[in-house]
């Protein structure tokens, strides 16, 4: 059954399972989308039960006899009456996947055969191998590539399936510490170098791509002005010296640069590193020079965006508190970076 427009909340099905008055062979819920084995004969009470709990949700239903698909799978009632899986694709499959040319982690593209094991059971292994190698050569994907991963895969997925694991022993007051992950932007040839930095300092690396595509697909709206850009993290350039300054607001971006001018005028206590350096030194600031370096939207990641962009320069006004919170991996593989490249972190 599925539900249209709004996801099932828990509890209602939980309420019309129990007024059945007879028994339900297994029910499994993945968000709007339910499986359920009844008696044939009860099909239309469910989905009436269903309905009628409130107008705005309404399910439609379909009746699979000895298979029926669910998600990405097909279930299948055997000749002994027991249950057996396949891997299902619906109609509208286009037969696109990640291409092998494309600008992303090698380690992404070789996760494609996990699903013809792990959705399937042996009888249909074999047809979806054939199938995902046919897939894969139609995506780009050199022939030695696709067997090699296939192979490489296969055995350590078997090698997980007969090693029984017991994840019961794991609680939450075990002294076994979890690996801390580094997340990096995928760039081809310069990333891959960082896996021997993160392999000294024992943290694990992991990548996204940035090519998305609201890169290339853009709304038709006028680009915002620099300064009435939010969300941003922004460097300012002294006049004079070469001094800068790091920060980062969830506002205007012009309404917090007026703050930082207009902070030498007010009368109050709250220190400002801009203000001293231009009492200091009788210094100016670039007001409208202003650099966007960073754009996100989340505070988090705009906080450690701020920091590792003030960490990096050697000649920055910033404080040494403003870069207290940044994970020690980071540090020290800036140190590295700053060491060995030298590069510029800031945007155009």
């Amino acid at each position: 059954m599925v539900a249209s427009n709004y996801p099932v909340p828990v509890l209602i099905v939980e309420i019309l399972l129990k007024s059945f008055n007879f028994p339900i062979a297994f029910y499994f819920r993945y968000v709007d989308d339910i499986i359920m084995a009844v008696p044939f004969n009860k099909i239309d009470e469910i989905l009436i039960s269903f309905n009628s709990w409130h107008r705005k949700l309404q399910f439609t239903i379909e009746v699979g006899g000895n298979q029926i698909n669910f998600l990405d799978l097909t279930v299948i009632v055997n000749e002994k009456g027991t249950l057996e899986f396949d891997w299902f694709h619906k109609s509208t499959f286009s037969g696109r996947y990640l291409n092998y040319l494309s600008s992303h982690p090698i380690s992404q593209k070789k996760g494609m055969v996990d699903k013809t094991i792990l959705l399937s059971n042996p009888k249909y292994h074999f047809k979806n191998m054939k199938f995902i190698i046919n897939t894969l050569l139609e995506n780009d994907y050199p022939i030695d590539f696709i067997l090699n991963t296939m192979n490489a895969r296969i055995k350590l997925l078997l090698h997980k399936l007969t090693t029984k694991v017991d994840n019961n022993n794991v609680t939450e007051d075990s002294n076994e510490e979890r690996p801390s992950w580094f997340v990096l932007p995928y760039a081809p040839q310069m990333s891959d170098k960082f896996f021997s930095i993160a392999k000294k300092l024992d943290v694990k690396l992991s990548f996204f791509s940035t090519n998305k595509l609201n890169k290339f697909i853009k709304v038709q709206k006028d680009i915002l002005p620099k300064f009435s850009n939010k969300n941003v993290v922004y460097k300012i350039f002294c006049k004079d010296c070469d001094a800068t300054y790091v920060g980062q607001t969830g506002r205007k971006l012009a309404t917090r640069i007026s703050e930082h001018r207009n902070h030498i005028n007010s009368n109050t206590s709250n220190q400002s590193v801009i203000t001293d350096h231009r009492l200091e030194y009788n210094h100016e600031f670039d007001w409208e020079g202003v650099r966007i370096l960073d754009r996100e939207r989340f505070l988090n990641k705009r906080l450690n965006s701020e920091m590792l962009h003030i960490y990096m320069p050697k000649n920055g006004l910033n404080l040494k508190t403003d870069t207290e919170f940044l994970h020690y991996s980071y540090a020290s593989i800036l140190n590295t970076f700053k060491h060995d490249c030298k590069p510029d972190l800031s945007m155009s």
